[in-house]
Parts: structure tokens; C-alpha cells; sequence
């Protein structure tokens, strides 16, 4: 059962999503509700719902500013934005939040429904994950806002590994560190401190598994730091960045000299990014191959090219935002990348044989 926060300023608007919601449908509680965002974080950061239904106008702290502030404390928190106005700023602020889904008032129960079963499914995703047979639990935190806290820097740590991303590794660690540190002022004890390192042992051996071209010596470095003793919650930490900054610089090296290229790696990419500006050359930057490399290798795993597959992908997008009630096509092109309108207008209608405007009218 997953817990839902409704925060909207009018009493009878919350009603009305308490009334839509097929609640018992998809095992769903409504865990409490907030008259603006600064009651709002303060109900999630005493009761960690895992869902947040909120509006954007509200007094004090508004919707902007509280999905800013979700977004930094509560990355794993799922939102659904809710708006009654044509304003472009919020809906550029639920993408950047990577809100689930942006309703327009007055909102349709089905478009509710569909969002908040998205929620579930991602929730029930991360959830199986995390109780996968090489979990660890490494500490337990004294409040559930520090346990999120600390798997969604956990996750980042990982993101930024398969990134091959040292400087973000290290930076996402020392934030763990500054995270652990608070919660256990009193310090680690030494089984803590080994718990912890563990943790992130597991999680390295897992990245290590999917590159077996990678070899044994990984796999010693790791049984050579599991040796040692830690003593100090900074040492744990400088021994996990070690062994991290050593995973990639050895996957560095292997693919500087032998091209290697995970295309679901690319994909991955491609799919984060794709909203901003790329291109062929800066992405075989990224994975230190060639452009002709890349190309060749893409085309034959996808079956398009990558230009072709970024483009697809942004206009699946413009076509979804096209769709949203008071969403103009300039909203739409500047959210999906397109500056030059005109050029949107052109791509738009090579992709799916219609002009945005005649998208837009169902025509």
C-alpha cells in the first residue's frame, strides 16, 4: 500500500481529487492533505508519503518553488502536477522535476487514474529492486526521509558509475558522507562502518558483472580493499571512491583501446538527454568511440540511426504536450528543443504526416 499527499489550497479541489481517485483499485491511501507547499514539506518530511498530487498556484511557497524543493530532498517522491492555468513556467518546471504527469484543470478522473497507476508501477519497480537477493541494508536511519535520501544518492552514485562520471561519483558520495554524518552524530560503529562499505561493495560487483571483459583484476581490487579495516566514517568513504574511480578508469581504458560499446548504455543515455542539445559527435565523446563507430554500431542493435532516434523520440513528446489542453506549439517546440519554429513545423510533419496545428485539432 502506497501513501498519497493531496496539496492544493482550496478545500473543494481536494475533495474533488479524493473523489476521483481509484484509491482501493490501486492500493492507494490517502495519507493526509496540505493547503500549500510549505505545509506540504513538512507532512512529507514527517510522514514520507511515497505520491504527491499537487497544485501549482497556491499562497507562500507555490507549486515551482515546492516541486524545486522535492526534486533536491525527496528524489524518489512521486508527483503528479495539477495546473487550472495556461502558464508555460509550470510546465517547464514538471518536466525538469520529472513529474509523472502534468493535469489540467478540471481534471479528467481517467487522465488521474492513469497517472497515479503510473506512480505504482514505478514505485512496485524500484521496489522489487531494491528487495533483489544481493540487497544489503547497510544503516538504519532513525526517519524514513533519511533512508530515502540515502538510496536515491545510492542510485545517483550508480547512475554516474554507468556514466562513467568520476567527478559526479565522488561529489554524490561526499554527500552521503555529509547525510550519514547527520543522522549518526555520535558516529559509526565499526560493524556500521562495515555495513556501509558492503553496500556499496554489492553494488560495484553488480556494475562489474555486466562487463566480464572487465577480468579478474576488478574483482581482485575489490577482495584487496576487503582486507583493510575502516576506522572512520571518511575513510569508508575514500575507500569506496577509490574502488569506484578505479572501475572507471579501467572501463575507460577498455574502451579507448578496444572501442568496446554497450548500445542499452546508449540508449540509456539517449533517453535522459534527449530533450537537450545533442548531437552524433558529443555522444561518442561520452563513450569514447569514434562517430563512425557509433553510428555503424547503433544503427545495427536499434534499426535507426541516432539522429533519427533522437528526433523520434522528441517528437513523441511534442505530440503528447500537443495533446494537453492550452499547450501551445511554441510551448511544445521550445520544451522539446526546437528554437526555430519553422524547423519544428517541418520535422514535425515529415515524423507523422500532419502540421502541429492540425495535431492539435484532431484533424
Amino acid at each position: 500500500m502506497h501513501n498519497v499527499l493531496i496539496i492544493d489550497d482550496e478545500p473543494w479541489a481536494r475533495e474533488v481529487i479524493k473523489s476521483l481517485g481509484e484509491w482501493e483499485q490501486l492500493q492507494l491511501a490517502i495519507a493526509g492533505e496540505a493547503e500549500d507547499g510549505k505545509s506540504g514539506l513538512r507532512f512529507i518530511q514527517e510522514h514520507a508519503p511515497h505520491i504527491v498530487v499537487t497544485d501549482m498556484r497556491m499562497p507562500g511557497v507555490d507549486g515551482v518553488e515546492l516541486l524545486k524543493q522535492i526534486n533536491e530532498q525527496f528524489p524518489l517522491l512521486k508527483i503528479i502536477v495539477m495546473s487550472g492555468y495556461d502558464d508555460f513556467m509550470y510546465l517547464k518546471q514538471a518536466i525538469k522535476s520529472r513529474a509523472v504527469e502534468y493535469l489540467l484543470k478540471p481534471v479528467d478522473p481517467v487522465e488521474l487514474n492513469d497517472a497515479l497507476r503510473k506512480c505504482v508501477e514505478e514505485l512496485n519497480a524500484l521496489q522489487k529492486s531494491e528487495e533483489g537477493p544481493h540487497r544489503i541494508l547497510p544503516l538504519l536511519f532513525s526517519s524514513v526521509p533519511q533512508t530515502d535520501r540515502y538510496l536515491a544518492l545510492k542510485q545517483r552514485a550508480l547512475a554516474a558509475l554507468f556514466e562513467l562520471n568520476k567527478p559526479s561519483v565522488l561529489h554524490t558520495l561526499g554527500k552521503i558522507e555529509a547525510l550519514v554524518a547527520e543522522a549518526f552524530p555520535e558516529g559509526l560503529k565499526a560493524e556500521q562502518l562495515e555495513r556501509l562499505e558492503l553496500d556499496f561493495k554489492a553494488t560495484l560487483e553488480q556494475y562489474l558483472a555486466d562487463y566480464e571483459s572487465l577480468g579478474s583484476g576488478s574483482l581482485a581490487m575489490l577482495q584487496e580493499e576487503q582486507g583493510r579495516l575502516s576506522v572512520s566514517l571518511t575513510e569508508t568513504i575514500g575507500r569506496i571512491g577509490r574502488m569506484y574511480s578505479e572501475a572507471i578508469d579501467r572501463m575507460e581504458a577498455l574502451q579507448k583501446t578496444k572501442g568496446n560499446l554497450v548500445i542499452a548504455e546508449v540508449k540509456g543515455y539517449l533517453d535522459k538527454h534527449y530533450l537537450e542539445p545533442i548531437a552524433l559527435e558529443s555522444v561518442a565523446h561520452q563513450f569514447y568511440v569514434s562517430k563512425e563507430h557509433l553510428s555503424r554500431s547503433f544503427k545495427a542493435a536499434v534499426g535507426e540511426n541516432l539522429t533519427e532516434y533522437i528526433i523520434r523520440k522528441r517528437m513523441e513528446k511534442a505530440r503528447e504536450m500537443l495533446l494537453m489542453p492550452h499547450v501551445s506549439i511554441k510551448e511544445a517546440a521550445r520544451l522539446t528543443g526546437y528554437t526555430e519554429l519553422p524547423y519544428f513545423h517541418r520535422v514535425f510533419k515529415k515524423h507523422f504526416g500532419v502540421t502541429p496545428g492540425e495535431m492539435q485539432s484532431g484533424k
